[in-house]
């Protein structure tokens, strides 16, 4: 039988007995039924509110102890305590009743008070006098020596540094102390290579080290004796980047002017010769950033519009790709270390991935000076010519997702490096001008607030920059063309006092915020 004739019937029925009981109907029954479930949704809103306010009640007292106690209050705590005090107060003010609501208020304000104390950050970067070392050549104390790199080692107990003189100097990462007498000093310095050295970089457990020199070799280093483990020979001119392999106690790759970049394996490949192991690459890719074959013949053969390597970086989600720029263009190619290049003459390698030219840049490409990949691996950071820094997605190759750029950051030359924090909120590159810019990235990994710190660091061009590579201290240090080598630590008192005080202006160094849209 049909619902309809059920109710028709019912109310006929009704209507001719009207003295009689009332029947119920169907609809009755629905009916009850929803008035019955709205009071008991009712009762549990009603609920829900007495304990949020109960639980509101709570986190207030412990917000109001916390900052009583002002010694059990850290500076790390402070936000989430401010945070949840907030969320209290949107309880009580906009009638917060469900948990879903109020968490994603706190998550809201969190992130909110996670920019504010980064910024605060940012502003108590202070480098004192006593955080700071003068390079002069051996031979010649009056003449200043012009660093070229600086790199900390895995652990973060030590800092190497390589200059062009040749000598490699390995620092203590302690806290700097501005009351102390001890001013910075090597405890380990010995002579690298007859010339210049390009660049420096540790391996994984920190006991060696391997250093990229103009006289076209390469050197492993054993720190703890300072005793040379083997040489490396294969390049035609200047070595100018090297790189360990991820998580590797063997391999490493090499980037150098003539425009190749080597694959070497000490495992293999090796020779002794004086009483020196000498060791060839395992694998060559030339002509790695040239621009391509020219259409007019030189001299009968086809010439080639040759460009250096400057920088190359091992991936960490894929070990076997390696990440190189040169100074032909502002394009990332990515190779497969495992693939032999092409052995014709005049044949251009192909790599496995690569970037595409950026829409924002005008006019002739310009080159790329420096590569740092960022802790998770997932974002690659390019410092080009053309005074900008361009995001790239290191797993999904493409146009640059990002660009940043700073009145105060300025790259015209091959030198300036760049280098990402431990926490992966910070970018740090080196100016021609002599400043240090840092940028407050995003989760995304680009500076959407458009914060950055100007560090007043040298007199002259600011190439070298490394962070601190732990997380118990923030420490930052820079090099210049001043031949000047200084740490940066985070200390608001210190940073208060020497933007104060006249007579620290001139030998400490001081941090300034800065904000303005600079995301693009």
């Amino acid at each position: 039988m049909a619902l309809t004739e059920i109710t028709l019937r019912a109310n006929n029925r009704d209507t001719n007995n009207s003295r009689g009981p009332r029947q119920t109907t169907l609809f009755d029954s629905l009916g009850a039924a929803q008035r019955r479930h709205k009071r008991q949704r009712k009762a549990a809103g009603q609920e829900n509110a007495s304990i949020e306010n109960s639980r509101a009640d709570a986190t207030e007292k412990a917000v109001k102890r916390a900052r009583t106690e002002v010694p059990e209050c850290t500076a790390a705590a402070r936000p989430q305590k401010l945070c949840e005090a907030r969320s209290v107060l949107a309880v009580r003010r906009f009638g917060m009743t469900s948990a879903h609501t109020a968490q994603r208020y706190r998550q809201q304000q969190s992130l909110t008070m996670d920019s504010v104390f980064a910024t605060s950050r940012l502003a108590s970067l202070v480098s004192p006098a006593t955080g700071v070392f003068q390079l002069y050549a051996d031979t010649e104390p009056q003449r200043g020596v012009l660093p070229l790199a600086c790199k900390y080692s895995a652990n973060g107990e030590q800092l190497a540094l390589v200059d062009e003189s040749g000598f490699v100097s390995v620092f203590g990462t302690r806290t700097v102390d501005a009351q102390s007498d001890v001013s910075l000093e090597p405890i380990l310095r010995w002579k690298a290579h007859d010339n210049s050295a390009f660049d420096v970089e540790w391996r994984a457990d920190c006991a060696q080290m391997v250093t990229a020199s103009a006289d076209e070799t390469l050197r492993v280093w054993d720190v703890e004796h300072q005793q040379c483990m083997g040489s490396f020979v294969g390049h035609a001119q200047t070595v100018r980047s090297v790189s360990w392999r991820s998580a590797s106690m063997h391999c490493f790759s090499s980037a150098s002017r003539d425009g190749s970049i080597m694959i070497w394996d000490s495992r293999c490949n090796k020779e002794r010769v004086d009483g020196e192991y000498v060791y060839r690459p395992v694998n060559v890719i030339g002509h790695a950033h040239n621009l391509g074959s020219s259409k007019k013949p030189m001299r009968g053969k086809k010439g080639m519009l040759g460009g250096s390597v400057t920088a190359i970086c091992h991936l960490q989600h894929n070990t076997d790709l390696l990440a190189s720029v040169g100074s032909t263009s502002e394009i990332v190619k990515f190779w497969d270390v495992r693939m032999k290049a092409h052995v014709r003459p005049f044949a251009l390698p192909t790599p496995a991935m690569s970037t595409l030219l950026s829409t924002s840049s005008a006019g002739r490409s310009r080159g790329t000076a420096s590569l740092s990949l960022d802790p998770d691996g997932t974002r690659l950071y390019s410092a080009c010519n053309d005074n900008s820094v361009y995001v790239h997605n290191a797993l999904m190759p493409g146009q640059p997702i990002a660009r940043l750029t700073a009145p105060e950051f300025e790259c015209q030359s091959f030198n300036i490096g760049t280098s990402m924090s431990t926490c992966g909120r910070h970018l740090a590159a080196g100016s021609s001008s002599g400043n240090v810019v840092v940028w407050e990235l995003d989760r995304m990994g680009t500076n959407s607030s458009g914060r950055r710190a100007v560090l007043q660091a040298h007199t002259k061009e600011a190439g070298c920059v490394a962070w601190y590579p732990g997380k118990d201290k923030t420490q930052l240090a820079t090099c210049g063309d001043d031949g000047v080598l200084r740490l940066w630590e985070e200390n608001a008192k210190l940073a208060e006092s020497a933007k104060t005080d006249p007579t620290k202006q001139c030998s400490w160094g001081v941090s300034q915020v800065v904000c303005s849209s600079t995301h693009r």
